[in-house]
């Protein structure tokens, strides 16, 4: 029996592990150690749930995305764009199927990034470790199965916080980066501020660096990489000490900063657009467009200026790459990654979201019940496959445990959806329940079928998903059963 689980565990970390060596290879690695270089994530992020539900991601948001980034694609050729959640995939090919088919081409030209590793972008607070697992396995599984490829890294722009275990997990899960913005809105982690090596803003401990777990394992972490929704309006590969714009970074600075501390020159930047999907801006792509090729744009004149002209781009001593959300992460080599800044802890946000932590606490309450249920479920289905009394229904657990991801999304788990949002998501949640329970029982009475029960009296099967001693139900069960027959014996008696 403990072989057949540690096996079972054994396939899945090797399908996460070996998930690097399954995606088409890129171009040769700057070495960045001594070359400068910027990778420009283009991105849009689509909350799945939040002030709007279901239907309208996908009868609005979801086509949106697919119709303008493919018009983009078509007028830009080094234009790339990230997409995370194999969720909403899953519902663009439901929905959308010839323009899925295009979306397939797309990614397959490498114009079309399949981003994040997970089935959404979830809260990572609430969920258990076991689900932040899956949300990786399940994520890139899909990835694989339709696109032929998967990603190193870990997207979680948005999410409301990030617990010290997570780095571990993901290691765990074969991730090597990790991406988000969300600690500018300030977490509790004791690093940055004004005399920090990097000048990071307080609660961001690097811009980029590698983040410890528990354990010792971690992920390279890009800390600081700007809103998703920034817009690019200027060279990114030269400094402008004359623009005073409020969103401005001096880039060839801070990756000349970063390099002082790390010995790596190179950092992280998003660009694009925010919370019901679609594409990065066109402005900011032909900026993109421009640096990365090396050519021209026309600029706005200045006030008092003459009519815009055009000017040259992607001249200065910064190398910008228009990069997939995993490109740094790979290029970026163990001796490298060993060297970085390193945090190991928390990174919870103080001012924003803590409510996240108790709000909607029956959405919470059902995740927490469906991942006990599926666990139960699961080793009642080991047992039942070991005694040959039933085929492993791995179909149905699969499909129990994608409704049960795609409502860990950081809106929907988090309580900051919409409350109609929580009848869609409850809906799942129960679906999900009714596919472990149905498991669960079909298993434990295929096992208990094929047990001897010849005995004196009533024969009881009890079936105990606990581990460990001290965690014997099935003795609390007997006592109470015997209790129930004494005092059913007293009243035949009377």
């Amino acid at each position: 029996m403990k072989y057949l689980v540690a096996l079972c565990f054994l396939t899945l970390t090797s399908l996460c592990s070996s998930q690097s060596r399954q995606n088409p290879p890129s171009n040769p690695a700057p070495d960045l150690s001594s070359t400068p270089t910027l990778y420009v994530v283009g991105y849009a992020h689509l909350d799945t749930q939040w002030r709007w539900e279901y239907p309208k991601t996908i009868g609005e948001y979801l086509p949106d995305t697919l119709h303008k980034n493919f018009d983009l694609f078509e007028k830009y050729p080094h234009y790339i764009f990230n997409f995370s959640g194999s969720n909403r995939y899953r519902m663009m090919k439901e929905y959308y199927p010839a323009d899925y088919r295009r979306l397939q081409g797309y990614v397959a030209a490498g114009r079309w990034f399949p981003a994040g590793s997970s089935v959404e972008e979830s809260d990572v607070n609430s969920p258990a470790a076991e689900s932040i697992i899956r949300q990786v396995l399940y994520g890139n599984e899909y990835f694989r199965r339709d696109f032929g490829r998967s990603s190193a890294e870990y997207m979680l722009p948005d999410c409301f916080g990030f617990p010290a275990s997570l780095p571990s997990l993901l290691a765990h899960a074969g991730i090597k980066g990790f991406s988000t913005q969300k600690l500018t809105w300030h977490s509790s982690a004791p690093a940055g501020g004004p005399d920090s090596p990097e000048k990071t803003p307080v609660g961001i401990p690097f811009n980029l660096g590698f983040w410890t777990g528990p354990d010792g394992k971690g992920v390279i972490a890009a800390f600081n990489p700007g809103s998703y929704a920034g817009n690019v309006a200027y060279d990114l590969s030269k400094s402008d000490l004359q623009n005073n714009a409020r969103d401005y970074v001096d880039w060839p600075k801070r990756v000349g900063v970063n390099g002082k501390v790390s010995g790596l020159f190179t950092d992280y930047h998003y660009y694009g657009t925010g919370d019901i999907g679609g594409a990065p801006g066109e402005s900011s792509v032909n900026f993109v467009e421009a640096i990365a090729s090396k050519g021209k744009v026309a600029l706005p004149p200045r006030s008092g200026a003459p009519a815009s002209q055009e000017v040259q781009m992607g001249d200065g001593p910064l190398r910008v790459v228009s990069s997939t959300a995993e490109q740094m992460f790979l290029d970026i080599t163990p001796n490298q990654a060993a060297v970085l800044p390193r945090y190991a802890g928390d990174l919870e946000l103080i001012e924003h979201s803590a409510g996240s932590l108790t709000s909607q606490a029956y959405q919470k309450r059902w995740n927490r019940k469906n991942e006990l249920l599926a666990d139960a479920a699961e080793r009642a289905s080991i047992i039942a496959l070991q005694t040959g009394a039933r085929s492993y229904p791995q179909e149905r657990l699969n499909r129990a445990w994608t409704l049960v991801l795609g409502g860990q999304f950081h809106d929907i788990i988090a309580g900051t959806a919409t409350p109609q949002a929580y009848e869609y998501s409850w809906n799942d949640d129960v679906l999900a329940m009714n596919q472990f329970a149905s498991v669960l029982t079909s298993a434990t009475e295929a096992v208990a079928a094929a047990l001897d029960t010849r005995s004196k009296g009533i024969p009881v099967v009890v079936y105990n998903r606990q581990r460990g001693k001290g965690s014997l139900p099935g003795k609390s069960f007997v006592r109470r059963l015997r209790r129930l027959r004494s005092a059913s014996s007293s009243d035949a008696h009377d």
